[in-house]
């Protein structure tokens, strides 16, 4: 699916927080009301998801109210140009967001508390009710805009990560394989490429959550099938994560580790990670049958707790991916 031209200049969510900027500052202005207080609640009110719009919704609301309570009372006491009242403010509302577990609250209620200040003089009362129904105006509109307004959908972003991961991966293990078997079994460039892959992966996993939310949050005549698109990039990536963890356990081995294959076991990972390579130009493994056969003879011969111990970690994580990537591309 094209991605839409819109999305190419400007983002889904940098245009809500646009419109939601926009709307707030109407909605305040029309009150008379100073709409800067609202227009901060709304741009961090715009989250990824709805659910974390709500959620945090939820947590940002009573901490901006216990923020402007703060700056009330200390400005009462120590007046508007007074470095203790900035000073207290902004500790007091800090520690008691973080009291009564309303840390996301914590950013947007400090600036709004420390922001009144200036502005208070004698007008207590006007001052905190007025940046109570600003905040909630604020919250209100941005949470209704990320709902109705461009929803998230992230499939075309997974789908491409997922797709880049998997040829990453394909690639490191012929890479991996190579060096093993020219005796290099420490190597910094698998390292990095491996630990790429896993903050892909944690990228992919948090779209994946992203994607979830909004499907429990938003009712279309093709959920079901929007269900099992989500299903289906699920149990990818999830096989993708599998792959990755045999991958890491070949590359991360013990500092003395020490590994002698005889030339049949060289051929057949050879065959095996060629294969592997070639997923993505032939758009299929092609099983080698024969090469896993020699591998598993090779391992039944082995030890597992006497100097051939690595190796027979190595090989049985060898086969493994090669078991995975058999039922991932056999023909129904």
């Amino acid at each position: 699916m094209k991605i839409k031209w819109y999305k190419k200049v400007i983002g889904a969510r940098t245009i809500k927080t646009g419109l939601a900027t926009f709307l707030t500052a109407l909605f305040c202005l029309s009150l008379n009301l100073n709409p800067i207080f609202a227009i901060l609640s709304a741009v961090v009110t715009i989250e990824p998801t709805v659910k974390a719009s709500i959620h945090k919704g939820y947590k940002r609301l009573p901490a901006t109210v216990m923020g402007a309570f703060i700056a009330v009372v200390s400005t009462y006491f120590f007046g508007d140009e007074s470095a203790i009242a900035y000073g207290l403010t902004a500790t007091l509302t800090i520690v008691l967001c973080i009291r009564f577990n309303l840390h996301p609250g914590i950013l947007v209620a400090t600036l709004t508390a420390l922001a009144m200040i200036p502005d208070i003089h004698d007008d207590y009362m006007f001052n905190f009710f007025s940046r109570l129904l600003t905040a909630i105006i604020g919250l209100v509109t941005a949470g209704l805009v990320n709902f109705m307004v461009l929803p998230p959908k992230y499939y075309e972003q997974i789908e491409a990560l997922i797709a880049s991961s998997e040829r990453q991966i394909y690639y490191l293990f012929d890479e991996r394989m190579k060096e093993l078997l020219i005796g290099h079994f420490q190597s910094a460039k698998s390292d990095k490429l491996v630990d790429q892959l896993h903050t892909c992966n944690t990228r992919i996993e948090e779209l994946l959550g992203y994607q979830r939310d909004e499907l429990k949050y938003h009712k279309s005549k093709n959920r079901s099938d929007d269900w099992m698109r989500l299903r289906k990039l699920t149990n990818r990536a999830h096989e993708n994560r599998l792959l990755l963890t045999h991958l890491s356990n070949i590359i991360y081995l013990p500092q003395d580790a020490m590994i002698v294959f005889t030339d049949k076991e060289k051929e057949a990972v050879i065959n095996i990670s060629q294969s592997v390579d070639q997923i993505y130009q032939c758009g299929t493994f092609k099983p080698k049958r024969q090469s896993a056969s020699t591998l598993k003879n090779s391992v039944k011969g082995l030890n597992e707790f006497d100097i051939n111990q690595i190796k027979s970690h190595t090989i049985y994580e060898i086969l493994l991916i090669y078991r995975i990537l058999l039922l991932r591309y056999r023909v129904k």
